[in-house]
């Protein structure tokens, strides 16, 4: 029995320092938001990328989304939409070009842009 307390006790405090690690609440959104992104990538490279789209334009889009993520610059609703939506219409089915044109249009308008000036 104690040692079952004491592998608990360990678990929550390791639990604990992991979440203050990510930034509570507001970071735990982000992380899951760039896991995310980082499947999508993974699937449109490996599987669903049409051939009048190059990879490094894949890369590049998504790694400044991940960028921008990573600087709290993104809108979170619309990413996961985005991200919603890639899922939903295409694990299934090889997107065409145009259509993985406007998703990565879409992929790049959830970064949110400075609008404040002096």
């Amino acid at each position: 029995m104690i040692f079952l307390l004491a592998v608990v006790g360990v678990c929550l405090i390791a639990g604990g320092v992991v979440y203050q690690r990510i930034g509570g609440i507001e970071g735990t959104r982000y992380w899951m938001a760039e896991r995310a992104l980082n499947g999508v990538e993974k699937h449109l490279k490996s599987k669903n990328r049409p051939d009048g789209i190059s990879e490094e334009q894949v890369v590049s889009m998504f790694a400044n989304v991940r960028e921008a993520n990573r600087n709290r610059r993104t809108n979170l609703t619309a990413l996961y939409d985005v991200l919603k939506s890639y899922q939903a219409e295409f694990y299934t089915k090889k997107p065409s070009t145009p259509e993985i044109e406007t998703f990565l249009e879409q992929l790049r308008q959830t970064i949110l842009t400075d609008t404040i000036k002096e």
